[in-house]
């Protein structure tokens, strides 16, 4: 089964955006057709943007909704340690975390929506993707 590490910005898209390819991605993750990979790292960062002054203004979530949603991220993915920390591989240092996670939780994609990642497009084997593409490789592989 494909093992995928899924960027903030996708994850929390997923949650706020209900007619995107984010909430298709949350759809499949949730349906077990992939293997979620995420970090302590990547799961505080979630937690952190859901509760910024400007996601909370703009979308109105719950409490009960962002705790539900960490959680799930927390117990229905392949959590690593974190003790893999690379430094300087991404453009922007703080995307080091999330490669970091994919390399550690041997994932095969990166799927996010920040453009400097995609740049990259793979590290160390690892294919970074966008939501679309993953879509493709998830609906190809159920084929």
């Amino acid at each position: 089964m494909i093992r995928a590490v899924v960027d903030t910005n996708v994850l929390v898209s997923g949650l706020i955006s209900p007619h995107s390819y984010p909430r298709r991605i949350a759809q499949y993750w949730q349906e077990g057709k992939f293997i979620s990979v995420t970090s302590p790292d990547v799961v505080r960062e979630v937690d952190r943007v859901l509760h910024s002054p400007h996601i909370q203004r703009k979308y109105h979530l719950f409490e009960e909704e962002i705790q539900t949603f960490v959680a799930t991220l927390t117990y229905k993915s392949v959590c690593t340690q974190g003790k893999l920390i690379l430094h300087r591989v991404a453009a922007d240092p703080d995307d080091d975390k999330i490669i970091s996670c994919a390399v550690e939780g041997q994932a095969e994609y990166l799927v996010t929506g920040d453009k400097l990642l995609l740049q990259m497009r793979q590290y160390g084997g690892i294919r970074i993707v966008n939501a679309e593409e993953f879509i493709r490789v998830l609906e190809k592989s159920v084929d």
